[in-house]
């Protein structure tokens, strides 16, 4: 959606702040879900989400890069301090990706092994 946002022939004045907060929102959200998956080693279906953070998390980092070099009316080429702005939100783009590979690639030795061993199944199905 921000995407096609930048792309419309529209007045800047009305679209830009609009746009720069949804990117404020998403770079916002992106974080706190890195965060969240961080902490919670345990999360059933976790290695989805690590998938699904990644994904989108490329994709925000290509909306940046596109919007950084858009020369449609809702540019930010004349002013700098948004420009800065961007940059510094892709570099943090980039940093969240790599620790989401490494989450990806990592494997926590307690997550692989079994939460209840076959004895303590095995006793829990007794009364059944």
């Amino acid at each position: 959606m921000i995407k096609d946002s930048i792309t419309l022939d529209a007045d800047p004045e009305i679209f830009l702040e609009k746009v720069l907060d949804d990117i404020n929102f998403v770079d916002q959200t992106l974080r706190i879900l890195l965060e969240y998956l961080q902490e919670n080693s345990r999360l059933i279906s976790r290695e989805i989400y690590i998938k699904d953070l990644s994904e989108t998390e490329t994709m925000f980092e290509q909306l940046i890069y596109d919007f950084l070099r858009h020369e449609g009316n809702i540019s930010i080429r004349e002013i700098p301090e948004i420009r800065e702005k961007l940059l510094a939100l892709q570099s943090y783009s980039m940093e969240r990706q790599e620790i989401i590979e490494s989450l990806g690639n990592s494997k926590d030795p307690e997550t692989d092994s079994q939460v209840v061993s076959e004895n303590e199944l095995a006793e829990l199905l007794k009364a059944f």
